[in-house]
């Protein structure tokens, strides 16, 4: 099974370093959305403390699979 990485930005740098197996890139994006989504369920109302958040998942070659970009505005 293909190896992938997800690397995230929060106020930094978070690289994987392990990557995860996942049978192809539909299975990885997949993950991602989960991931994703508990992660910025866990910032809570640092979430809207207004800097970009992003997850970016490569292959084993380096080539990117997919990357998700969130920006938060709350108003008024």
């Amino acid at each position: 099974m293909p190896l992938y990485f997800f690397h995230t930005r929060n106020g930094g740098d978070y690289d994987d370093d392990d990557g995860t197996h996942f049978a192809d890139d539909t299975a990885a994006r997949a993950e991602a959305i989960t991931t994703a989504g508990a992660v910025l369920k866990d910032l809570g109302a640092d979430f809207w403390a207004g800097e970009d958040w992003s997850m970016r998942v490569l292959s084993e070659t380096g080539r990117v699979v997919c990357e998700l970009l969130f920006t938060a505005k709350p108003r008024g």
